[in-house]
This record gives C-alpha cells, structure tokens and sequence, in this order.
C-alpha cells in the first residue's frame, strides 16, 4: 500500500503563530477556519483520496469527505459500506459506520471523538465491487479548537484535477518500476498472408458461369471450408478436353466397377482389376487438376475452395463469361498472418534471433504482438537496400487485413536496465517528451522526460521519473489539457 499524506495548509510556521512564541495556546482570530489534512492511499484493490478536518475532542469540525475508487478501471465506488474504526493502545475506542455513498465515490463522516491523542484510523469497503481496507496510522485528536492547527492560504501544488473528472474518462495510474527493456530499433513494415494462408481460384478453362448456378457463390468476407463450392462453368464448345476427360473418367469408372465384379467372381485376374484402377486414378487425377468435380450432372465444371477461411477477392460475376486463367476468387486463411519488416542493411547484425518484434498498425496507437521470426532475408532489395525479415502476428488478422502497413519494433541484442513506463503514458509536448505524476488524489505535476529504447508498449526512461511514482498511463492528455486551462479546466467540488 502507497501513501501520501499532506496537511496543505499546515505547516511547522503555522503551529508557532497558533501556539505562540512560548508554546502556549492561543485563542484562534475571530473567523479563521481550522486546517485540514489530505491523505492519498493505493492498494491493490481501491485508491482512497481523502479530505477532513483537524479532529477537535468532543467537537464536530466538519465533514471527511473518503473518495474510493476500484483500481481494476478507476472508476468511482457506487455503493457498498464504510466502517471507520478509531485505534489506541490496540482496542477500539470508536466505530463509524455510513451505510452508504453520498454520492458516487464519497462517503461522507463527520465523527466525534472525546478523548485527545492519536489514534489509528482503519477505513472497511464492503462493496459488490470490491472490499478493501486502508488504514491511517496517526491521526491526532486535539484538545481543543485553540490546540488545532488553522488554515492558511494554500500555494499552487501542481496541476489540479477532480475526480469527478477522473472518474469521467478513461483513466488509470500505475508505479513506475525497475524492469529490463530491450533496444530496438523501428522499420516500416506490412502484413503479409503466410505460405498456404492465401490462394488464388483461376478458372481453368473458358466457359460461362451460369447465373443460376452460381447464384449462392460466397461473396467477400464470407467464410468457406475447404472443398466448398466456390463457382460453376459451363466449358465452351472448345474446350473439349475437359468434355473428353469428364467422359473418360466416367467410362472409366464404370469399367472398373465391372472389373471388380469380374475378379469376385473369379472370371479375369488381378492383374487387370490393378489396370483398370489405375488408368481411373491417372485420369481423375487429370481431371481434379482443372479443379473439377466428377459429382453433378452434366459437363459443368465445380471450382471448390483449396483452403478453409475468408474470400478476399471476388472478380465472379454470375452470368458472365470467363477466359481461361481469369481470375476469379482469392482466399485467405484469418487465423494466421506474417509481419514483412523491411530491414535496413546497416542494422542487420544486430538484430535478435530470439526475441519477437511489436508493431503499430497505420492508424492506431496501441503496439500488437508477434510470437517468433520465422525467417531474414539473406538478399537486399535494390532500390530500398533493406532485407525482409518476417516475424508470426500474435492472433492471426484479428482486426487488420492483408496489405496493412506498420511500423515494427525490431529487437536488437542490447538490454538497459531503468525506469520503465508503459508507452501509453508519455505525451509529446511541442517536441518534447512528458509524463504526468500523481502527487495526491487531485493533483498531478508534469515530468519532462529523457528517454531511452522502447518496445513500443513500455519505454526506458532516464530522467524525471523516479521507481514508484505514480504515473499517468491512461488519460495522460485530458491532464495535459488541465495544465494548460489552469484551474478553471477542473473546476471546484464541495462535499
């Protein structure tokens, strides 16, 4: 569990002027306000922000005003119960109990405590989003109102912004940790079908595809299994070696039947029933090389899908004549896809053989994943002096498509160790690399950054961000925009 604990309008100065130059009490100035605490707490199940006032014995001095937030979206507690529990000496002294929010994400607590000291406050979530505890080891009773710290004017803390903002957008900060990123390098890249994930449909021959016989050809995007019916010709009077094939197969066919017969019955021998399967072997085989179907009536010609998976391309047009070798569909498999990255020849040898490449497709922000390279090109394109190494996408074409281009992230051998964020979390600010830091529950200050290499989902950074401050990875430009509209971008919120 993190804490950050301030007493904003607290300070050593302040004790002195209300305790006087002896250390006696003093009389607070007709119409001053008694100072307040702000505590801030994560835990790996809600983050508290909290506002109350100095605690004055036996008094009410104002409402604590708990916000909770589930850490697993950031968004604000709805309903649940709260029990704040007042701790000395390891017994109880007082129980609170508020049987629910005031509104989303605050509980609202105005206690009353008799006896001064300091006491252990333990705050219980009972939620049906979560259950959570925190706990705040001193917090101080005073004796009287004399006793307890006023308020005063509060200087500029960083960049203000609510949760009542927060809770609003998407929004989510982490710890920065110490973790290992290996250097890499970027290169323009483009997805690219595997061997076998894309086949061209050519017809075969010349002929019509009847318009009723074609009528349920699958269309693009439309999934197909292997075998599927793809289209149906009608060869032309001049392709009669399709005709000729179609009708020795069938010949064929029967001959065999009758050589099975014969040879149960004993009246010719092995030899000429392993002659007639033969020559039906030999010319089916011929006939399946057109992409023919010896099912069906008639001399038509079936074209079926070699491949399960999607149409890509459909150039079919029912009704229509086709030409000989015109192209007619192309299907890709979905389930798998390769990554080209064009390899500059200069950065060959330090690529890693190992470790997989991430990518950002053309018009998205968030890196995708590839499992293993399967193979560098051992020649270098001409024109572009770059060699093609080809890595597995995780997940197959989910959500892109054939020809999509990207820029990859290629590993090298080199690893640094540092503080590391996730890529989400920095901001170009005109040029210039930044992060924003959560200080408290509502306050945010902006780190300019130095940086090192990237994965493209988490980068290095060398500079101005220390291991275990809370960095903005979600929602890092609505703060931005807050710095830049000052106060009036948050606006205020009373409890």
């Amino acid at each position: 569990m993190k804490t950050i604990a301030r007493t904003p309008l607290v300070s050593l100065l302040t004790f002195a002027l209300i305790t006087g130059c002896g250390g006696e009490p003093v009389s607070e100035e007709p119409g001053a306000e008694i100072g307040a605490v702000v505590v801030t707490q994560w835990n790996d199940a809600t983050e508290l922000f909290l506002e109350y006032p100095h605690i004055v014995a036996g008094e009410q001095t104002g409402n604590w005003a708990i916000h909770l937030s589930d850490m697993s979206d950031f968004k604000p507690i709805t309903s649940g119960t709260l029990t704040v529990r007042f701790e000395r000496g390891g017994a109880t002294a007082r129980t609170f109990t508020i049987d629910d929010v005031a509104r989303d994400g605050i509980f609202l607590l105005d206690p009353i405590v008799e006896q001064p000291g300091t006491y252990t406050v333990v705050l219980d979530l009972e939620s049906p989003q979560v259950n959570s505890s925190h706990t705040l080891p001193e917090v101080t009773v005073f004796p009287s109102m004399a006793e307890a710290p006023l308020a005063e004017e509060e200087e500029d803390g960083g960049i203000g912004f609510l949760k009542e903002q927060q809770w609003k957008i998407d929004f989510a900060v982490d710890p920065a940790e110490i973790d290992s990123v290996r250097s890499r390098f970027s290169a323009p890249a483009e997805v690219v079908a595997p061997d076998g994930g894309m086949v061209r449909v050519d017809a075969p021959v010349a002929g019509m595809a009847s318009a009723v016989a074609n009528r349920s050809a699958p269309s693009i995007g439309q999934r197909v299994q292997t075998g599927q019916t793809l289209a149906v010709l009608a060869p032309d009077a001049s392709e009669v070696g399709f005709a000729e094939l179609r009708a020795r197969v069938e010949r064929l066919g029967r001959e065999t039947d009758r050589a099975e017969r014969l040879f149960a019955a004993g009246a010719i021998p092995e030899r000429r029933l392993e002659e007639a399967l033969h020559n039906l072997e030999v010319a089916q085989a011929q006939l399946d090389a057109l992409g023919a179907s010896s099912a069906g009536d008639g001399y038509q010609l079936t074209l079926t899908a070699p491949i399960s998976g999607v149409v890509a391309e459909r150039s079919l047009v029912p009704g229509s004549r086709v030409g000989a070798g015109e192209h007619l569909f192309t299907v890709v498999d979905p389930s798998t896809a390769w990554l080209k990255v064009h390899v500059p020849a200069g950065l060959l040898g330090s690529m890693s053989r190992t470790a997989p490449a991430t990518f950002v497709l053309e018009g998205e922000e968030e890196a995708r994943a590839t499992t293993s390279l399967v193979a560098v090109g051992t020649m270098l394109d001409p024109a572009t002096r770059t060699a093609p190494a080809i890595y597995r996408i995780a997940g197959g074409m989910q959500g892109m498509a054939l020809g999509h281009l990207a820029r990859a992230f290629v590993p090298t051998e080199a690893m640094e160790t540092g503080v590391v964020v996730p890529a989400s979390a920095i901001v170009d600010d005109n040029g210039t690399p930044v992060a924003y830091v959560q200080l408290g529950g509502e306050t945010f200050e902006q780190r300019i950054l130095t940086l090192g290499p990237s994965d493209g989902r988490h980068t290095l950074v060398r500079t101005g961000i220390d291991p275990g401050d809370m960095v903005v990875t979600t929602g890092a430009y609505q703060v931005r925009l807050a710095s830049m509209s000052g106060g009036e971008f948050a606006g205020g919120h009373a409890h």
